[in-house]
């Protein structure tokens, strides 16, 4: 009978802890600041990189993730796709965004902080190689919120002290 008696009472310990385990957090409220991104969203970029000019067809799929919010993003430049998978989150100890994102142009994830500043969301990465460029790359990411549904975009490599425009787009949500 006392055997019983602990195996009911870990079993109801058990239940309750797995519950409450199992109740998927809520993302931080700074990162809430980016929910009116969540959706489906097409647009295009220009890219100019050391003189070679392309144009890219993009569509972005923004979804929660437990406590992330998760960017896919397939840009298709005709004879060759990019596609991209980033996790941004809020690190309360640095008080700034941080994000990961993992494409198949780079053998490992580029690594980005990030921040408000004013009505533009700007991320700038880590150094992050890519094969085939000569050094490692620091990126900047501007986002700029035209509307509900409109954003513009920039994408800027630094040069020595300064940053060289390497992308310019823009996209409109679809659905969300």
């Amino acid at each position: 009978m006392r055997y019983w008696r602990f195996v009911v009472s870990f079993v109801m310990a058990f239940s309750v802890c797995a519950g409450v385990l199992a109740q998927e957090m809520e993302p931080p409220a700074e990162l809430k600041k980016l929910e009116w991104m969540v959706g489906s969203w097409e647009g295009s970029t220009k890219y100019n990189m050391e003189g070679m000019e392309m144009e890219s067809k993009d569509t972005m799929d923004i979804r929660w993730d437990g406590q992330f919010l998760r960017i896919t993003n397939v840009g298709d430049m005709g004879p060759m796709k990019m596609t991209e998978t980033m996790f941004i989150s809020w690190d309360a100890g640095s008080k700034k965004y941080k994000s990961w994102s993992f494409t198949n142009l780079a053998p490992m994830p580029r690594m980005e902080t990030g921040e408000f500043l004013g009505d533009k969301f700007v991320s700038v990465s880590e150094p992050w190689s890519v094969p085939g460029m000569a050094e490692a790359t620091v990126s900047r990411f501007t986002l700029t919120r035209k509307s509900a549904t409109e954003v513009s975009f920039l994408l800027e490599f630094k040069e020595g002290d300064k940053w060289t425009k390497v992308g310019e787009g823009s996209a409109k949500k679809k659905s969300g």
